[in-house]
């Protein structure tokens, strides 16, 4: 009989488990070789949603005269809001219908045809009453007359704004949504909401009701369960040209006033609260530290920074101006002009004329939004392609206005929507009945954009220029349908693009018309000059930015009127946050690739990891025109990607200054990359930076901190002329607080000999330790040595030796001054180099590291090696390691492993 030894159930356990344990290896060094340059995934977002659902009121069957059960509403965000756009929904509501019994898509306000819309208003306070709802008949009114009242006279319901109540149907299975613009107190200071100041929605729907007592049947009582003027034809109280009728109201047999016909309505309303967050307004009695400007694409994530600094257990203020433009905040910066930070897209190409480095901030982008309606449904489209050039046809006025003989655009469509190449990119299912409008008057849709120089405007230009076939265009060249381009921005007669401002050229008009008509077209364009937001709020009062071409009365030429819901035509270019925000459609734009892309985290995340660095500046931009680039690949890369960059000095201002913007930096690079709407956190519409670029914003904060003079890029400051002298002199002897600064100009040799080397002085540090300068370099032949520099120069706060300057030696030696010169990156091996974080200078982005011993070299390579093999022997482990096979195959290596073992 052959006994069978039992297996050891250590082994089985282990066997069993080799597989989970080879695939968890494999995936943890996958993903410490895994490249880091295409971007760090975005963070988890942070906040809780605050999205509030209540019981809305009984729905009303006009039908069976009779009440059903509740609906609900619901709201998106109730909490942590700012000047945002809301998103209402509900259900169980009785569908919207026109007098005829027919479903209305779109409802407009005072429409007495249409039955059983419904209103949104935002008030003040948590329990308003009506005189609280802007927009409302009677807004501002007094509070104890409630209904009883005459309305208040024009305008004292809408102070601020164009009334921002939204108005909207319900669909034929009871349910229906809407968004409504909410403003806080600086937008609306008769709302006053903020922080400490709470308001609400109200969302009410008109059921009818009699408001009116037409017959004097009740002495002007109202009687909400009386529908007899519903729909009478007269009233129709169920309409909303119904709530803002009015009638006598009588108390016996004395006149009392007037009845506003909103009460039924009120009556069936839904209230949820709205709380706003703390904006940097709140902290309007602390002392700004310093000053920033520029960048309004970036205003909603600087906003919340600030807020979040400001209202931290150890406050930080700073002034913060997004207007005026990035190359104006750039030229304020770089001269000194009473500026501290400027925040741009673009770095400055100039000779720099102050030390300072680039902080990355966050990544954005530039949006083409629109507001159209479905001609059939009058329903708000949300899709939409565009190419450069077709962008280009929108900038360039290239549209014909319709039956008027412009010689201009003699011959091309009267608009995009006719315009054979958007028809072509943009084709509906013939099955969904959607249609894009029709037709076009004159300057409906001509895009409304910033006025002024920005570096938005340059992208978006920069984008169509690199486009062949918007070059083409752009040129004169027919596109493949024989459409045009304006002659006035034909080349010869316009300098093309790129450009940092857009601005109308054609100021022609109709052939043979009046002198008058002659000028229109310069009527039908207007860059805004209010900045980003005022683009916004044009599109919000559906306005396109032409004015009437024909004088009034005045000799002024007013706006042109907003346009009707349903029939709406608008373009406009903003940045993508602000367009997020305000619930835009966004366009998807070509790419190089030929990819359609939205203005999406994946979209910024694939152009980010195709951004070259530049060495100069260390900047990250998206390379127009470049052809065989990681860009020009990429169909996923969202072709107006923006990283936006914060230019911080590393020399001349306080230490005060110096350590506040160095916060700034170092709580953007960290807790302000976390998505959230609270204060502090990353706004929507931003992708967080990458490892890289938050390691760059962490370096940039340290330099900042120890005003060590360094420059964009790691790069050191052009070389001063030479001016002769003997080489290798040594400078004079720094003073105690500022030592490695002090002396006077280093010597500089000229002609043919050898300049020998100066050699630094020791500059005392912060811990009152000393830091030596670096050697001055020699030369000979008539070339001058490697300027030498002192040492770091910090104060001392608890005294040491006294520092000396750099000398130099040959010709380019840089003149000692009051302040840190900007230092050539030392050896890495020098003895005098200065100590912690800042020793070894980071190597320029794009340039070469210097040299590492041989095995360092091989450590990448090593490990992507390495990485493959396992990952290519986990999943085999994996697959072999239940089965007979596998349990051969690892048998016959525990025997190899075994006869390794045992060899001398």
């Amino acid at each position: 009989m052959r006994l069978r030894l039992l297996p050891d159930p250590r082994r089985g356990r282990w066997r069993r488990r080799l597989p989970a344990v080879t695939l968890l290896w494999s995936v943890v060094v996958a993903l410490g070789v895994a490249p880091i340059g295409l971007g760090a995934l975005p963070q988890a977002q942070a906040s809780v949603s605050s999205a509030v659902t209540k019981p809305g009121p009984k729905v009303w069957d006009p039908n069976t005269w009779t009440e059903g059960p509740e609906g609900s509403v619901t709201v998106a965000q109730t909490k942590d809001l700012s000047n945002q756009v809301l998103q209402v929904s509900w259900s169980g509501f009785t569908p919207t219908l026109n007098t005829m019994g027919e479903s209305v898509p779109v409802v407009t306000k005072g429409d007495k045809q249409v039955l059983y819309a419904v209103r949104v208003y935002q008030c003040r306070g948590l329990d308003p009453k009506i005189t609280d709802c802007y927009g409302s008949t009677l807004y501002n009114a007094d509070p104890a007359k409630g209904f009883n009242q005459v309305a208040p006279p024009q305008g004292t319901t809408t102070p601020d704004f164009p009334s921002n109540m939204a108005i909207a149907p319900t669909g034929a299975d009871g349910s229906g949504a809407t968004s409504i613009e909410v403003w806080t107190a600086t937008q609306s200071p008769s709302l006053g909401c903020d922080a400490t100041h709470p308001c609400s929605l109200v969302i009410e729907p008109n059921y009818g009701g009699d408001t009116q007592d037409p017959n004097k049947a009740r002495n002007g009582a109202v009687d909400c369960t009386d529908h007899l003027s519903d729909i009478d034809g007269f009233f129709n109280t169920a309409s909303d040209g119904g709530l803002e009728a009015y009638a006598a109201s009588w108390e016996g047999n004395q006149y009392a006033g007037f009845q506003i016909g909103e009460q039924c309505a009120w009556e069936k309303r839904t209230v949820m609260p709205l709380y706003f967050a703390p904006t940097a307004a709140d902290c309007e009695n602390q002392a700004a530290v310093f000053k920033a400007a520029g960048l309004e694409m970036a205003n909603r994530a600087v906003q919340q920074w600030r807020a979040g600094l400001c209202l931290a257990d150890s406050p930080l203020s700073f002034q913060y101006s997004s207007s005026g433009g990035e190359p104006q905040a750039r030229q304020a910066f770089l001269g000194g002009a009473g500026l501290d930070v400027a925040l741009t897209a673009r770095p400055d190409t100039a000779t720099p004329a102050r030390p300072y480095v680039y902080a990355p901030l966050a990544t954005s982008g530039v949006s083409v939004v629109f507001v159209v309606d479905d001609t059939r449904t009058g329903r708000q489209l949300r899709d939409m392609k565009l190419t450069p050039r077709l962008v280009a046809k929108l900038l360039t006025q290239s549209y014909a206005p319709p039956g008027l003989p412009v010689a201009s655009v003699s011959g091309n469509p009267s608009c995009i929507f006719q315009d054979p190449e958007f028809k072509q990119l943009n084709q509906f299912p013939e099955a969904s009945g959607v249609q894009w409008p029709s037709s076009c008057a004159p300057a409906e849709f001509e895009p409304t954009i910033v006025g002024g120089t920005t570096d938005l405007v340059h992208q978006l230009t920069s984008w169509i220029a690199a486009d062949p076939d918007a070059t083409r265009f752009l040129d004169g060249e027919e596109d493949p349908w024989g459409m045009r381009v304006n002659t006035f921005y034909q080349r010869g007669a316009f300098s093309g693009y790129p450009v940092d401002a857009v601005q109308p050229q054609d100021f022609s008009g109709p052939t043979g018309a009046s002198e008058a008509a002659r000028k229109m077209r310069q009527y039908e364009w207007n860059p805004v000059l209010g900045g980003l937001t005022q683009v916004f709020r044009t599109i919000q009062e559906n306005r396109s930015t032409c004015q009437l071409w024909m004088p009034d009365g005045t000799g002024n030429h007013p706006k042109c009127d907003p346009m009707a819901r349903g029939d709406r035509k608008l373009f406009a270019v903003m940045d993508s946050a602000q367009a997020k925000a305000f619930s835009l459609p966004e366009a998807a734009l070509k790419n190089p690739a030929g990819g359609f892309v939205s203005p999406t985290t994946n979209g910024f995340q694939a152009a980010v990891g195709d951004m070259p660095t530049d060495a100069a500046t260390g900047t990250q931009q998206l390379p127009y025109g470049v052809a065989d680039t990681a860009f020009s690949r990429d169909a996923q890369a969202y072709p107006l990607t923006t990283v936006q960059y914060a230019m911080v000095p590393t020399g001349g201002v306080s230490g005060e200054k110096a350590a506040a913007i160095a916060r700034l930096l170092t709580t953007v690079a960290g807790s302000g990359q976390v998505y959230g709407v609270e204060p502090g956190r990353l706004a929507p519409g931003f992708l967080s930076l990458t490892g890289a670029q938050r390691q760059q914003a962490l370096d940039a904060a340290k330099h900042v901190e120890l005003q060590d003079g360094r420059w964009p890029g790691n790069q050191v400051p052009p070389p001063v002329p030479p001016t002769g002298g003997d080489g290798g002199t040594t400078g004079g002897t720094g003073g105690a607080t500022t030592g490695g600064t002090g002396g006077t100009t280093d010597g500089t040799g000229s002609g043919a000999g050898t300049g020998a080397a100066g050699t630094g002085g020791a500059a005392p540090v912060a811990d009152g330790t000393t830091a030596g300068g670096s050697d001055g370099g020699s030369s000979s032949g008539g070339t001058g040595g490697t300027a030498g520099t002192g040492g770091l120069g910090a104060e001392s706060a608890t005294g040491g030796a006294t520092g000396g300057t750099a000398g130099t030696g040959g010709t380019g030696g840089v003149p000692a001054s009051g302040t840190p010169a900007p230092a050539a990156p030392k050896p890495a091996t020098s003895p005098s180099a200065p100590a912690g974080p800042l020793a070894a200078a980071p190597v320029a982005a794009g340039s070469p590291a210097a040299d590492r011993a041989g095995t360092a070299r091989l450590l990448l390579p090593v490990a992507v090696i390495a990485g493959l093999v396992l990952l290519i022997g986990g999943p085999a482990a994996l697959l072999l390691g239940g089965t007979p096979a596998g349990e051969r195959a690892m048998a016959a290596t525990g025997r190899a492993w075994a006869r390794v073992r045992r060899r001398p």
